[in-house]
């Protein structure tokens, strides 16, 4: 099993906090979905995570992340003439 990803949106809310949202494949069975990874700052360590989140729940949700997704998608799609 090998998982290819893409990062389409980061985020640092400061303290420590930051996320990271990747488009990801795994190459083996061809699902395509969200990895989300973070890390917070809990009194001095971090806390790093990690959720992988199919495309469908991701994008019944509205947010930042979500609609640079919706762009990265986009840029996919051409207009044919």
């Amino acid at each position: 099993m090998t998982i290819t990803k893409k990062l389409f949106y980061q985020t640092a809310q400061g303290l420590g906090n930051e996320d990271w949202f990747y488009l990801a494949r795994d190459t083996g069975t061809g699902r395509t979905f969200v990895m989300h990874d973070w890390s917070r700052l809990s009194g001095n360590s971090y806390q790093p995570g990690s959720a992988d989140i199919d495309l469908e729940v991701f994008l019944s949700d509205r947010g930042a992340s979500q609609d640079k997704l919706r762009e990265l998608i986009g840029t996919l799609v051409t207009e044919e003439a």
